[in-house]
C-alpha cells in the first residue's frame, strides 16, 4: 500500500496539459475575453483588477466548456462567452471561499483578502459575479442564462450547507456529497452542459456530458479533500490544513470517524490541541486509500458517461481531462 504522501504529486500549470492542444486557441480567446471585461474608468479598481488577470490558473471550467461543445459539434463565438462566464463565476466564488478560509496563497501567490482586506476581496468576487451573470442577457445559447443561474444557486446553497455543518462531526457520506455536489460539482456540470447545448447536440448527449461533469466535479472535490490533508502549500499552491482547522468535514475525516471508535474519535475533534494527533490517526488508517478508490470510482462513472458520444479527439480530450483529476494524487 503506498504511504499516504506518495499520493501526492506537484500540481502542473496549465500550459502542460495536453488536452488543452485542441482548444488552445479558443482557451486565449477566452483569457482575452475575461481580460476584456476586467477593466474600471477608476485607476485604484482598475489596478486591483490588471492584478486578479495574472491569476488565471487551470481553466478547467472553460476548457469542459470547449471539449464538451467541441465533442458533439463545432465551437461558435457563444461558447467563448459561455466559458468565460463560467470561469467569472468560478473565480469570483474562490475570493469569497478565501476569506471565509483565511486563505494567504492561492495559485502560489497572495490572496485577494491578503492583499487588500476582506471587505475588498468579497465585494471583487461580487464583481466578477456581475459580469458574468451580465453576459447572460447577451448569449444567443437558449436556456445558457438559466443553466447559470441555477448553478449559481446552488453553489451557493453547497457553501451554506457546509458552513452551517462546521464542527458537526456526525455528518455522513450521503450528505458529504450532498455538500460537494452543489458547491464543486455543479460548475463542472454546467460547464459540459452549455457546450454541448452551445453545439445542439442531442438530448441523450447534453445528458451524457452533464454526467461526466458531475463525476469529474466530485472527483476534483474529493482529490482537493486529500491535498489538503498530504500536500504542502508549495505542492498546491495555496494555503492548506484549513479543512480540519475549520471544522470542514472531508470524505477522509468521516470515513476515519466512522470506521473507528465514534465517539473517540469526535472527543479528540473537539481539542484543538489534537490536531497533529488527528491527522496521524488518519494517515495511518485506510481512509486515505478509502477516499483515492472513491476519486478512482468517480473518474470510472465519468468517463462510462462519454460513452454516448461519438469517437472524436475532443472525447479523447474529456478522457486525458478526467485521468488528470486522477493523477492530481499520483
Amino acid at each position: 500500500m503506498p504511504a499516504p504522501e506518495d499520493y501526492v504529486r506537484q500540481e502542473t500549470s496549465s500550459q502542460s496539459f495536453p488536452f488543452y492542444d485542441l482548444i488552445e486557441s479558443d482557451l486565449s480567446q477566452v483569457q482575452q475575453r475575461i481580460a476584456g471585461l476586467l477593466q474600471s474608468p477608476d485607476e485604484s479598481i482598475h489596478a486591483v483588477l490588471q492584478t486578479l488577470k495574472t491569476q488565471t490558473g487551470k481553466m478547467l471550467r472553460p476548457a469542459l466548456v470547449l471539449l464538451s461543445g467541441l465533442s458533439v459539434g463545432s465551437l461558435v463565438p457563444d461558447h467563448i462567452d459561455l466559458a468565460a462566464m463560467v470561469e467569472l463565476v468560478h473565480r469570483g466564488s474562490l475570493l469569497h471561499d478565501d476569506v471565509m478560509d483565511s486563505a494567504d496563497t492561492r495559485r502560489s501567490q497572495p490572496t485577494a483578502n491578503a492583499l487588500w482586506g476582506n471587505s475588498a476581496a468579497v465585494l471583487l468576487g461580487d464583481f466578477l459575479l456581475s459580469k458574468a451573470f451580465a453576459m447572460g442577457t447577451t448569449v444567443q445559447c437558449a436556456g445558457a442564462a438559466g443553466i447559470l443561474t441555477d448553478a449559481a444557486q446552488q453553489l451557493c446553497s453547497g457553501e451554506l450547507m457546509q458552513n452551517f455543518q462546521k464542527g458537526q462531526w456526525d455528518i455522513t457520506e450521503q450528505q458529504y456529497y450532498q455538500i460537494i455536489e452543489a458547491k464543486t460539482a455543479v460548475l463542472f456540470r454546467s460547464s459540459c452542459r452549455l457546450g454541448a447545448t452551445a453545439s445542439q447536440a442531442p438530448d441523450e448527449q447534453i445528458e451524457g456530458l452533464d454526467q461526466f461533469g458531475l463525476g469529474l466535479g466530485i472527483a476534483f472535490q474529493i482529490t482537493d479533500d486529500l491535498l489538503d490533508l498530504l500536500a504542502t502549500d508549495q505542492q498546491a499552491g495555496k494555503t492548506l490544513g484549513t479543512d480540519l482547522a475549520q471544522g470542514k468535514l472531508t470524505l477522509p475525516l468521516i470515513h476515519w470517524i466512522h470506521s473507528g471508535d465514534s465517539q473517540q474519535c469526535m472527543d479528540m475533534l473537539a481539542q484543538p490541541t489534537k490536531t497533529a494527533e488527528i491527522l496521524k490517526q488518519i494517515r495511518q488508517s485506510g481512509s486515505i486509500d478509502y477516499a483515492f478508490g472513491q476519486v478512482q470510482a468517480r473518474i470510472d462513472q465519468a468517463k462510462s458517461s462519454l460513452d454516448i458520444l461519438p469517437d472524436t479527439p475532443a472525447k479523447n480530450a474529456l478522457n486525458a481531462l478526467a485521468e488528470y483529476v486522477a493523477s492530481r494524487l499520483q
